[in-house]
């Protein structure tokens, strides 16, 4: 068959998405100063690096809505409530995710570069704050339901490779685990989530089932 305009777009948005979301951990990890010893959150807003880093994950985070989104569209007839349920939550993820970046890119350089302000960052005061804690836990649960539920169903549709949703989930879960051991470990685990796109999309892009 051959893949609509929709797919094809969704395709190169969820690899482009991808690819970026693994330059970004790959660069920061890299670039900034985080090894070793206590992290000084007010220098590493201050680093150079820190505003076009947040600003490629920020668009790495728009292109996997609209990736998955596509994903979606070709397994809708067949997805059920389980496909439509692990839809919504993957979005909403992603957009919780898009949302706090915004914060990294436009009030904590702000926040950082002055005296009065800085201790907000240094001291956690923000990290903190009770409202920010139960926003940062209803993005992860939303991120964890909408994998789970999400890679479940294309697993099991037939439309998709199935390494595809296995590489997704393993690699969201390194990723997610992967700091309690090495920052390395979640690397590899973001990796493995790139390449699970990347077989996503490129299936979307050739327009042929798995």
């Amino acid at each position: 068959m051959n893949p609509s305009s929709l797919e094809k777009l969704g395709g190169i948005s969820l690899i482009a998405g991808s690819l970026l979301m693994a330059v970004y951990s790959a660069t920061f990890l890299l670039l900034m100063p985080i090894r070793g010893g206590a992290i000084d959150y007010v220098q590493l807003v201050l680093n150079p690096n820190w505003l076009w880093l947040a600003i490629l994950v920020f668009i790495g985070l728009l292109l996997m809505i609209v990736g998955f989104y596509a994903v979606y569209s070709r397994i809708r007839p067949i997805a059920g409530i389980v496909g439509a349920a692990g839809f919504l939550f993957i979005e909403a993820a992603y957009f919780f995710q898009a949302c706090k970046v915004t914060w990294e890119i436009f009030l904590f350089p702000i926040i950082a570069a002055h005296s009065e302000t800085a201790f907000l960052l240094r001291d956690g005061v923000i990290k903190d704050d009770p409202a920010v804690g139960v926003f940062r836990l209803i993005s992860s649960i939303t991120i964890f339901i909408g994998i789970l539920l999400f890679c479940l169903v294309l697993y099991r549709s037939g439309e998709y490779p199935k390494a595809s949703p296995v590489l997704i989930f393993a690699g969201a879960l390194v990723y997610a685990l992967g700091p309690m051991f090495s920052k390395f470990v979640a690397l590899a685990g973001i990796f493995a989530f790139a390449v699970g796109c990347f077989l996503l999309g490129a299936c979307l892009i050739k327009g042929h089932r798995a």
